[in-house]
């Protein structure tokens, strides 16, 4: 079996370091950090430090991930990257949660990062206890090293036909030094990744025995239920508290950031009591009403906005003379909507807080929710649970530290739920952005220049406008300074102050330049639109938006030519990107003529190294409302570690994003979000939902990320076929 030789050093935070007497005679091997305990299977509790994998007596190997399950998939995937270099069966794999404690350890579980991120360390993991396995065997029997093999488990000498399994090696394998360069197999030689396996987390999900953060319960507990402001940063200004305390089971009421808590025996108690608690806000920032801030977003884009890029003088092509053509788009404020509302169980006790929740920050959340008690953030102490969905939501720590300040004023934990008007109306949303723009064109009608001028809000709420303004204006005076390319590795990108980012939003703007056609002349404007409702991280990031301009527009421009669509594009793509969308026009049967009135669009999108094409099948329903019928979708993420994972996720992600597409508006009036539950925020049904066909490019390049890059293109599929369809262009979200 070939093998490459890499070292074990240079893995920043996660250099591994040898366990101590764990699993009751076990291996454990893990990286610097804080003790944790696990129950496992055949052995008391395991305490190891910061342990990535642990193998108990009777074989089973449990992987520790400090990624957040949030359905996508990852728990599985990282267990898959270990028993791959550990040649260990799939049957004897389990998966744990790592917890947060002590130092603060940087990492988020978003952009797509994850596989990213621990594709070659969870190899190095698995490939180290390996050799440590082997090395063990080798003494046992008195033999080289050399002459022992890997094989389902056991390590076996060929010679002599002796035979060992892990769980018996693991005591004297622990006592072993870790190995500073492990050899990673080929990836001629994989048997597990790039294969379709059993996910380890569905049987407990299908039992009903998975921990979900609404699941949690912890001794002594009581239920707490919110009373939050309807406008942004107002506070809770009067109540009837007493009222609220007189109900059976209420046990107090809590003010916190932005409202208050009403904490009682059972959470319907809780609930019942915001009632007579009626509360009273005062103060904060009214969000700007939907039909005036869309007039603020137009009118933004009639002056000249910051210079985010410019490659290649994309402003002398349009000072030219040339012929341009150009469009406006717009798109809403949307909602995440995770299927579990904000939730999180706390017990705080002196100086210390325990956390039983989710989150893709958990520094973030440990640093926040140390700050509003007062505590140092390494005595916060974060257990993981499953989530119910995120989406970028759980970035944010708002429950995290209105369930810790409720604990602390009553002396219990307190487990705090969110209602769904809660989730929706108090999100931290997808910005609603416009956009305008602008191509110059040869004769035969193909870009030579392009542009996008892009208008929204401010996603880092801590700045106030004139300091937005100051540093806009500094941004101008020096030049316009890039906006930072691609994705950071982990938590700084968040915590980086605006004025290093340029005056520049990205989570609005997206990254330069703006397309990835071989168009060498392109700019990137933006221009900041105060509004007080606050943004966050959904799915695709800026790409959400950006996909529906760019790729609409692309089509206007493949129909001012008079060309194909998708014969226009190709024109324009390199190599990687053209096999992707070949891929999904051939599954679409792309060309052949449509009957019942239906008709083909075509979009394509690269986002964090991925690249999606995407073909919808559309024909206008009643009032001119599109009807999806099929959607074909060609991914190319890299090297794959368990297709039938991306397959899910890329089916999530079209529906995602098609629910947005159609239907997903969140509207303020009177400075207040109107939606509050899915009768007036709809989801897609299940009888609007159409066939989907996915197909993955077999890619030899590194893995890039699966979860969100499916989400783009399909809104701009859509709409391009509904205006085949009919002939009628929609430049605005949702299409219905």
């Amino acid at each position: 079996m070939q093998r490459a030789t890499e070292p074990l050093v240079n893995l920043s935070r996660r250099r591994f370091v040898q366990g101590s007497t764990a699993l009751v005679g076990g291996l454990v091997l893990g990286v610097l950090g804080p003790r944790h305990a696990l129950a496992a299977k055949g052995a008391s509790a395991v305490h190891a430090l910061g342990p990535w994998l642990a193998i108990a007596p009777d074989g089973i190997v449990t992987v520790f991930v400090e990624k957040a399950e949030l359905g996508q998939g990852i728990h599985s995937s990282v267990a898959a990257l270990v028993a791959e270099e550990l040649d260990a069966p799939w049957s004897s794999l389990r998966v744990a949660s790592r917890p947060f404690d002590g130092p603060l350890r940087p990492g988020i579980t978003g952009a797509s990062m994850s596989i990213r991120e621990l594709f070659e360390p969870m190899r190095r993991a698995g490939a180290a206890a390996r050799a440590m396995l082997i090395e063990a065997a080798a003494k046992t029997w008195s033999v080289p090293a050399r002459e022992c093999i890997v094989d389902a488990g056991h390590v076996r000498h060929e010679s002599s036909g002796r035979s060992l399994g892990y769980g018996a090696l693991a005591p004297a394998a622990a006592k072993l030094p870790v190995p500073e360069r492990v050899s990673l197999r080929s990836a001629d030689s994989f048997e597990l990744l790039g294969k379709s396996l059993p996910r380890l987390d569905i049987p407990d999900k299908v039992r009903g025995s998975a921990e979900f953060g609404i699941d949690v319960a912890v001794e002594g507990m009581l239920y707490g239920a919110p009373a939050l402001a309807p406008i942004p940063g107002a506070s809770l200004a009067a109540s009837d508290q007493a009222a609220a305390l007189a109900l059976p089971g209420v046990k107090g009421v809590v003010e916190v950031p932005g409202g208050a808590v009403v904490v009682a025996e059972r959470y319907w108690q809780a609930k019942r009591a915001l009632g007579a608690l009626a509360p009273r806000f005062a103060g904060g920032t009214p969000a700007t009403d939907s039909a005036e801030y869309s007039k603020e977003l137009h009118a933004a884009l009639d002056t000249p906005g910051l210079v985010a890029g410019d490659t290649g003088d994309a402003a002398a092509a349009f000072a030219g003379g040339a012929r341009v053509i150009e469009a406006r788009y717009e798109v809403p404020w949307l909602a995440h909507a995770a299927m579990e509302p904000m939730n999180c169980t706390a017990r705080v006790s002196g100086a210390r807080c325990e956390l039983w929740t989710t989150s893709q920050a958990p520094s973030k959340m440990r640093e926040e929710v140390g700050a509003a008690l007062g505590i140092d953030p390494q005595q916060v102490v974060l257990h993981p649970t499953l989530a119910g969905g995120a989406f970028g939501r759980r970035v944010e720590t708002d429950a995290a530290v209105q369930a810790a300040l409720a604990s602390r004023a009553v002396g219990k934990p307190v487990k705090l739920v969110w209602s769904r008007e809660d989730d929706l109306r108090h999100d931290f949303y997808r910005p609603a952005c416009a956009a305008h723009l602008r191509a110059v064109v040869d004769d035969a009608g193909r870009p030579t220049a392009f542009a996008l001028h892009v208008a929204g809000p401010w996603s880092d709420r801590t700045w106030p406008g004139w300091a937005n303004a100051a540093v806009g204006a500094l941004s101008k005076r020096l030049g316009s300074p890039l906006a930072p390319e691609g994705y950071l590795p982990d938590f700084v990108w968040w915590r980086l102050p605006q004025v290093v980012r340029s005056g520049i939003d990205w989570i609005v703007s997206g990254n330069a330049p703006p397309l990835n056609y071989t168009v060498k002349r392109q700019r990137l404007e933006y221009s900041l639109v105060e509004n007080a409702l606050p943004v966050g991280w959904w799915r695709a990031v800026p790409a959400s938006q950006n996909a529906f301009f760019i790729e609409s527009f692309v089509d206007e421009l493949a129909h001012a030519a008079s060309a194909d669509p998708h014969a226009f594009r190709r024109a324009l793509l390199g190599e990687r990107d053209r096999a992707v969308l070949d891929r999904a026009a051939e599954l679409s049967g792309w060309g052949k003529p449509r009957s019942d009135g239906r008709a083909l669009g075509i979009a394509q999108y690269e986002m964090v190294g991925t690249r999606v094409c995407q073909v919808a099948e559309v024909s206008a329903g009643e009032g001119g409302a599109p009807r999806v019928h099929r959607v074909w979708c060609a991914i190319d993420c890299g090297r794959v570690v368990n297709p039938d994972t991306v397959r899910a996720q890329v089916e999530g992600s079209i529906l995602f994003g098609l629910t947005a597409a159609l239907q997903g508006r969140i509207t303020v009036r009177d400075g207040a979000v109107e939606q509050s539950n899915f009768h007036d925020y709809r989801l897609l049904r299940l009888s609007e939902t159409p066939e989907i066909l996915v197909s993955i490019i077999d890619s030899k390049e590194a893995p890039s990320g699966a979860g969100e890059p499916a989400t783009p293109p399909i809104a701009p599929a859509v709409a391009n076929a509904l205006f085949a369809a009919t002939r009628r262009r929609v430049r605005a979200l949702p299409l219905t």
